[in-house]
């Protein structure tokens, strides 16, 4: 398969994308990546290179054999975030010197955009996560940060706190400062909480507009 040229692809991917989180695209709904592309105005393939992008953001799973856009369950979500929170207070008590997360930091200057800052904050929670040096919990975490990316993104958009906790937090586990991760870790969490009961459609339709943008 030949590869489709970047630009298709990234406007392919943000279509489908903010149609899946304004709601365009129903929850549980089949994706064809044929009919995706005639309504695109696309080949097929920019079509399936965003499905499989999105699968790994989990805004679409494969289910029978086919693609359909996730159903974002609440309750689950919660029950996400709290395990995540316990996991990474885990990897806080064995942190340890890390070439990841000191070439991270090394693009942690400056004032970051959303995604900038979403993406210094999941190295962030991923170096924790590897510190726990077990592997069944190294792999449900990154599961977390590929489930979360579209929450966390969202209040990065909407928020200059949200990104300037990005970037501390970055910071923070480059320099192990142990209490100071632990005060934010626990913030971090609590406000992610707070966007899946109170403000999860208002992200969404932040997201959505910037995305379209």
């Amino acid at each position: 398969m030949a590869p489709s040229d970047p630009v298709t692809h990234e406007r392919v991917y943000k279509r489908i994308r903010c149609d899946i989180l304004d709601g365009t695209i129903k929850p549980g709904s089949r994706l064809a990546a044929t009919d995706l592309a005639r309504r695109l105005e696309s080949s097929v393939t920019p079509v399936r290179e965003a499905m499989y992008r999105l699968v790994g953001e989990g805004l679409i799973c494969t289910a029978q054999g086919g693609f359909h856009a996730s159903v974002i369950d609440e309750r689950m979500m919660l029950d996400v975030i709290d395990a995540s929170q316990k996991l990474l207070i885990i990897g806080l008590q064995r942190l340890s010197p890390d070439a990841m997360i000191e070439k991270a930091s090394a693009y942690a200057g400056g004032e970051p955009d959303a995604d900038q800052a979403t993406n210094m904050l999941e190295t962030a929670l991923s170096y924790l996560f590897r510190a726990t040096e077990n592997q069944v919990i190294i792999g449900w975490g990154e599961r977390t940060v590929y489930q979360l990316h579209i929450l966390r993104l969202g209040q990065c958009l909407v928020s200059r706190r949200a990104r300037q906790e990005g970037q501390a937090l970055l910071k923070l586990a480059v320099i192990r400062d142990r209490t100071r991760l632990a005060r934010q870790i626990l913030a971090h969490h609590r406000r992610l909480r707070q966007a899946v009961v109170f403000h999860q459609a208002a992200i969404a339709s932040r997201l959505s507009r910037d995305l379209r943008g």
